[in-house]
């Protein structure tokens, strides 16, 4: 008698413990589109396969390895390495101030890239090869380019001007997302500004890059099929809006090269 007594005391244990798992909440997933990573689960796994991938954006047809990565508050530095004829070289990359997409980490956005190299084919590679073609369009197409969009000047209740005073200022800040319109303000020193992700929509993807007045400095892409995106062009020192308008899913990141 006994030994039934603690079988059917056994078994009412289990069930208890049953029904408290299927009771638990589930997880919600984090649906921001962007968050630094100080804020989430950012883990070493995470900040290696980040680096690796902004090394190879920035490295183009250079084949580059990377070879030490470490957190440092919201900051990622890290070590690659590059060969220059005969000889394999190193160098440094921090990506300052990150923030990632919870849902993709290697979706990136910081305030500002360093990459501490010489990379032999820079000059005449794929990257450059773009950022000339546009600087080249911009310079044939300037007059044009922003008569022909002229209208949208205007078209956005956005502040001309800064408050240097505020120690943010100069941090990317999304400052408009409505109806498959975003804006971001940016700062930069002189030098490129490269857009690499991907458009899984078949209708338009549009960066522009205006001045604080709204006037278009330039068009870095425009797409109409779904495909990557690894654009470039010129930026002199100064604040920029940088304007997303898509119809369809996209994942974009930037970076900025100074000279």
């Amino acid at each position: 008698m006994k030994k039934i007594l603690i079988v059917c005391m056994s078994a009412l244990l289990l069930c208890g413990c049953g029904k408290k798992q299927k009771d638990d909440p589930a997880v919600t997933p984090d649906t921001r589109e962007s968050a630094p990573i100080t804020q989430i689960d950012f883990t070493q796994a995470d900040a290696e396969k980040l680096l690796t991938k902004a090394v190879a954006d920035h490295c183009g047809q250079v084949a580059c390895k990377v070879t030490s990565v470490r957190i440092s508050g919201s900051d990622i530095i890290g070590v690659y390495t590059y060969s220059s004829g005969t000889d394999e070289k190193s160098a440094d990359v921090v990506l300052h101030n990150v923030s990632v997409s919870p849902a993709d980490k290697t979706v990136y956005t910081c305030d500002r890239s360093e990459f501490k190299d010489n990379l032999p084919d820079i000059d005449g590679g794929k990257k450059d090869e773009k950022s000339d073609d546009q600087k080249t369009d911009g310079k044939d197409k300037e007059g044009s380019e922003e008569d022909s969009k002229s209208h949208e000047k205007g078209n956005y209740d956005l502040p001309a001007e800064v408050d240097e005073s505020d120690e943010s200022a100069r941090d990317d800040q999304k400052v408009y997302d409505e109806n498959g319109v975003q804006i971001w303000r940016i700062y930069s020193y002189k030098g490129t500004i490269e857009f690499t992700g991907t458009y899984s929509g078949d209708s338009k993807f549009i960066i522009q890059v205006m001045d604080l007045k709204q006037n278009v400095k330039g068009e870095p892409v425009n797409i109409k099929t779904a495909g990557d995106i690894d654009a470039s062009m010129k930026l002199d020192e100064g604040y920029y809006y940088v304007k997303i308008e898509a119809v369809g899913g996209w994942s974009l990141y930037w970076n900025r090269i100074y000279e």
